[in-house]
């Protein structure tokens, strides 16, 4: 597993956005996604933090979804997590682990930490642990467990929001996230002790509407019985997502739901149960997951079963690899390949800016005009996405700004592009 984690980590999502137009730019990120994502070390830093502690607002109720070309839509939020016997343990070590600053010298150091919220004296207890480091073109620094454990929510925010931009700060930059107003919500009934749930707790901290836990060695260091650690790490992997319905009352226009649901040759087979769910009295409603392509219904809600031959493949099957295999009868593991997937993206592509149908793609692109992730536009704003590399990342519904949110670690305010196939 050890393998395939490191190359899933390898692929990740720096991916060329202005290749649909200007393919010379997709040679120059391609280089940048396979040399040096984090080069530009003054763009890490630049508004990371202004100095005060992320809001911890209550999340607003959505709102009711309007009607469009895919009918009235209503979403009901569940929460899924992995099963218990596909939970690996090996990333769970006791240790400490270094915090990496490109960029920075040991001068700089204790100005950067003091900014982000730390006071002089921890500031001046963690410059006392720092090196210089060759890989980071920087400074290492090796903080003390209870250092780590004593900062305020706050500042571990805006400390690790910081961190998190450098992919060498791993731990930062893969949280465990949650979409939810506490840590209560998190970890709800799971199977872990009060004890450990004590431990975890006050190490949670907030970005948004989302809740971060990147801590797992301090417990880990605590914390010796591999079941316990098993089923945290479970807790900590929990989802939001949605089960979505479609009304369809008597009298609607199943010829139109047809037509937006049936894309990509389908319109045949969704007829006879759009019309049978219209003739119901006691439901006219049918979950959204029945109508989409056979592949997508076999991910949704689901985790990736990683086998022996994954371990031959570049990466697992990640946000690119679903979003074009969406319409696919067989899945093509060519587009575990990135060069290849953006080449697809480019050519058999192409970009709308209105009237968004299902199967199109979109793609969040950073400050640096970078593709980073990908999802599968359903419909009213909802998508089809797997939010990390991980095995532990399902496939789940979300609403866009959700999505967003997610990944506001790489792009606060990313741009959307939604690309359709030249054949649909």
């Amino acid at each position: 597993m050890d393998a395939l984690k490191r190359r899933t980590e390898r692929e990740t999502g720096a991916h060329p956005r202005r290749a649909v137009e200007i393919p010379r730019i997709w040679l120059t990120a391609l280089v940048v996604l396979f040399v040096a994502p984090w080069l530009v070390v003054a763009a890490l830093y630049t508004g990371v933090f202004n100095g005060t502690a992320p809001p911890e607002l209550p999340l607003a109720a959505p709102e009711a979804p309007a009607p469009g070309p895919w009918g009235v839509l209503s979403a009901t939020p569940i929460v899924i997590s992995p099963p218990l016997e596909y939970v690996s343990t090996e990333d769970a070590r006791p240790g400490r682990t270094p915090w990496f600053f490109p960029g920075v010298t040991l001068d700089q150091l204790e100005s950067l930490l003091t900014s982000a919220g730390l006071d002089a004296q921890t500031a001046t207890s963690l410059r006392a642990t720092a090196r210089q480091d060759k890989a980071a073109n920087g400074v290492a620094v090796l903080p003390d467990p209870a250092t780590v454990r004593a900062l305020p929510a706050d500042v571990r925010a805006r400390l690790y929001l910081l961190l998190a931009s450098v992919p060498l700060n791993g731990d930062q930059a893969h949280s465990y996230r949650f979409f939810g107003a506490s840590p209560e919500a998190w970890l709800g009934q799971s199977l872990i002790s009060p004890d450990t749930r004590a431990l975890v707790e006050p190490l949670i901290y907030r970005d948004g509407d989302f809740l971060h836990f990147a801590d797992l060695d301090l417990i880990r260091a605590a914390v010796t019985d591999e079941e316990e650690i098993r089923r945290l790490i479970k807790a900590l992997s929990r989802q939001a997502t949605m089960l979505v319905e479609l009304t369809v009352p008597s009298g609607a226009d199943v010829a139109g739901l047809t037509e937006y649901w049936g894309r990509g040759g389908r319109k045949t087979d969704l007829k006879p149960l759009l019309e049978s769910v219209a003739s119901s009295a006691s439901h006219p409603a049918i979950d959204i997951a029945h109508l989409l392509p056979e592949f997508a219904q076999n991910l949704l809600y689901r985790y990736p079963k990683i086998t022996a031959a994954d371990l031959d493949r570049p990466v697992i099957a990640n946000c690119l690899w679903t979003a074009l295999n969406f319409f696919e009868a067989e899945p093509d593991d060519r587009f575990l390949n990135v060069a290849h997937a953006l080449n697809t993206l480019k050519t058999d592509y192409y970009l709308v800016e209105a009237g968004f149908q299902l199967g199109d793609i979109v793609a969040f692109v950073d400050s640096r005009e970078l593709i980073f992730h990908a999802a599968v536009y359903l419909a009213d704003d909802l998508v089809l996405t797997k939010n990390g590399l991980s095995p532990m990342a399902p496939w789940v519904i979300l609403p866009l700004e959700q999505v967003k949110g997610y990944y506001r670690t790489r792009a606060s305010d990313p741009e959307l592009l939604y690309h359709r196939h030249k054949g649909l």
